[in-house]
């Protein structure tokens, strides 16, 4: 379903994030499976869904002052202020949703309700910068795998994907650290050029 709304991220930069988020959102589904479940062992919380439920647990984090990530096999919530930016698994596109929606435990993704593109430039830079605290958590998460548990953990999540990576696993941290830097270029692209003086005036 297309639409005629300015994007948040460019289509070939969305298109590098929505790889490089598909790899790491299959490696997390592997970090929880880890006899330690890895997530639990970096700190983050557990809300386990109910008996009888569909859907995936939730895990959370704090990334940042006043911010907070909540991580499903679903997708992702930033939370940047009072904005919420949902990122979710089947496409790389961040998402705005209702912050009334995130106010009880959820489980699945239509407990989202129905999550909008953002429409104004402020919502397209709260999503941006959502976006870039997303990528540098993940590069974080990959770092402090590796710091953990060497290179050999990754390599045994890839080796049981069923088509091959887009990236190496050693590489995955430095691939997010770059395209965050990447955004945040397009941020300042965006300032640079609503500060530039109207030419011929």
């Amino acid at each position: 379903m297309g639409s005629s709304l300015p994007l948040s991220v460019p289509h070939a930069l969305r298109r590098d994030g929505e790889r490089l988020f598909d790899l790491s959102m299959w490696c997390l589904g592997r970090d929880v499976l880890h006899p330690e479940n890895l997530l639990l062992s970096r700190g983050l919380s557990r809300e386990r869904m109910p008996e009888g439920q569909k859907g995936t647990s939730a895990y959370r984090t704090a990334p940042g002052e006043g911010g907070a990530l909540t991580l499903w096999g679903f997708g992702v919530v930033c939370r940047e202020g009072a904005t919420s930016v949902y990122v979710p698994r089947s496409r790389f596109e961040p998402l705005l949703v209702d912050e009334a929606r995130l106010a009880r435990p959820l489980f699945n993704a239509m407990d989202l309700g129905i999550p909008r593109l953002p429409t104004t430039d402020g919502e397209r830079a709260c999503a941006r910068a959502a976006l870039v605290t997303l990528a540098r958590w993940l590069a974080g998460h990959e770092e402090w795998i590796d710091a953990r548990l060497g290179p050999g953990w990754r390599r045994e999540c890839l080796a049981a994907m069923k088509k091959a990576p887009v990236w190496p696993g050693e590489g995955l941290a430095a691939a997010w650290r770059r395209w965050a830097a990447r955004v945040e270029a397009l941020e300042r692209s965006v300032v640079d050029t609503s500060l530039a003086p109207l030419v011929g005036v």
